[in-house]
This record gives C-alpha cells, structure tokens and sequence, in this order.
C-alpha cells in the first residue's frame, strides 16, 4: 500500500480483530487470553485440543470474565495436543483423528464457536485426481458432522510453494489457490464448508482480486491475515517471513475491497510464522497484532 493511499475501505471498519495462538506460540491457553483481551482484541482462534484440556465451563467462565468470544477452532481433525492434522493424512491415522469428533464438535459449540478450521494439502503422496476425490469426500463428511453443532467446516488452501511442512507436501500437486479450492467445495456437494481465506497465501497465489471476487457472497467462512516482505517474488514467499499486517508490500484495500464484495464482514485473525517476531515479549506481539488488525487500511504515517 503505498504512502498516498489514504482511503479506508467501508467495510474495514467492520471487519472484527481477532487473534490466531499460533502468533503467541508456545504460551499457556489462560495466558495467551488475557494478552489477547488486555491488547483489545474481542476474539480469539482457539485450539480446541488445547481448550478441552484447560476445562469446557472453565474456559467459557475465563471467556466471560475477559470479554472474548471465540471466532473458530482448529483441531476438528488433531494431531497431538494442540496442532491441527491436514486434510490428506493417510486413512490409519485419517480413522484415529475421527475418534471423539464429536466432544470436539460439542466443545465447539459449548464454547459459542461457529467456525472450525482445517488446512487441504498442496501437495501429496497421492496422484491429484485421488487426493482431489479424497480431500472432497472427507470435506463433505466432517462438514455433515459438524451441521448439527450449529459448526461450519472452514477450508484453507496453502499457497506457499517453499519450506512446507512434510505433512502438507509430497510428489503430486492437490491445489494451491483460492478458485480451485472453491472448484473443490462445489464438486464435494458439501453444504456446510466454506473457504479460510489467508492473505499471505492470496499474496503467494499472485494477489489477484478476482481470486476473492469470484468466491462471491458467503462462500467464505473465516479470514486470516499477514502481510508480505516487499521485494519478495510471490513463488519464493515461506511462511516464515509472514509480517505484522501493514508492516509489508501486501494492498490492503485491495484485500479489503474483494473481501466486502463476497459480503464478508466477520473476523480477520492475525497468524503469524516468523521467528523474529515471535521473539518478542507476548505482550509485545499482542499490543502490535491488534494495532497492525485495526490500521492496516491506513497510510503508513497515519498507523503511528
């Protein structure tokens, strides 16, 4: 966004802040709240392994008491205490991410949370068109569970071409952009999944608004947001170098104007990789994820 651009989009002002643990990694559940809810935050993306540990009426009771909701789970299918497991895993470990789906989804739905996030493989062990029918039919079958918790699935597609985790690569190409994935949704027949739009991975695919636009009206259930290091070429682009939003060469009017032409109007959850960043004191990473949330659409010397 360059220093001229002074416009603020609309809809940004009804865009809702919202904080992904991820960007506070390593942090107790407790804590990670409060940082989120002492920075300003309303909401918060919950790891929903991490949340059954701590206590579903407990958590609800601290939710409360620090004024936060929760905008979307990850962990409909888990992998181990807190991370999510993708989309392809092989069908042994497929079958044991599926045991006690349904407390998953109840604790979801316990704690208000209308959205669960999950992550679809660029790439995998298994040819395309296979993994493409596989990905559409577990996308319909955890979309059907999740209806009657009142949850809708949340789909990710990962753009980032370089230093994936081995769990989401392999030999054949899946897809990578946001028109395939909607491609996939409406081939699955699943009526209870929508796109996670990330804008780091938009900006990897080649920041064309048309990818957003063509989603069209409430196709997109959650957003995530980070911005891009300039001077990047998108196909070199790792998660690692994601940026506090504002901080990069990302246009955020641009995301923002696509975003509110598919009527979207919910939470932008800020999910950061990078090393760097996540170095700093929490507090610190908190306080500079929700003014990053909130002045993005800004012009660089009206963020100070």
């Amino acid at each position: 966004m360059s220093a001229s651009t002074t416009r603020i989009p609309p809809a940004a002002e009804r865009f809702v802040p919202c904080l992904n643990p991820a960007t506070l990694s390593g942090i107790p559940l407790d804590q990670f709240l409060a940082l989120a809810a002492g920075a300003g935050f309303p909401t918060v993306e919950v790891s929903i392994q991490q949340a059954q540990t701590y206590g579903i009426p407990a958590l609800r009771n601290l939710l409360q008491e620090l004024g936060l909701t929760v905008a979307a789970a990850s962990g409909i299918l888990p992998a181990g205490d807190v991370l999510p497991a993708p989309l392809l895993v092989d069908p042994d470990t497929y079958r044991a991410c599926l045991a006690g789906l349904d407390r998953r989804l109840k604790a979801m739905a316990d704690l208000g949370c209308t959205v669960a996030t999950t992550v679809l493989n660029p790439r995998s062990s298994l040819p395309s068109g296979p993994a493409r029918a596989l990905a559409a039919q577990r996308i319909r079958d955890l979309s059907d569970t999740a209806a009657p918790y009142g949850i809708r699935l949340a789909v990710e597609a990962v753009s980032v071409r370089s230093d994936l985790p081995a769990e989401l690569d392999g030999p054949h190409p899946v897809l990578d952009t946001l028109p395939q994935l909607a491609a996939l949704l409406q081939e699955s027949g699943a009526r209870n999944a929508g796109v996670l739009v990330d804008s780091f991975h938009w900006a990897a695919a080649g920041s064309d608004p048309a990818h957003l636009a063509a989603l069209g009206p409430g196709r997109i259930t959650h957003v995530q947001i980070a911005d891009i290091p300039a001077g990047t070429d998108a196909g070199e682009l790792t998660d690692g170098q994601r940026l506090f939003p504002g901080d990069g060469a990302l246009s955020w009017n641009t995301f923002a104007d696509a975003l509110t032409a598919c009527g979207y109007e919910g939470p932008l959850s800020v999910e950061l990789f990078n090393p760097q960043l996540r170095a700093l004191p929490a507090g610190e990473i908190a306080r500079l994820s929700h003014h990053a949330a909130t002045r993005c659409w800004t012009h660089p010397e009206a963020r100070r």
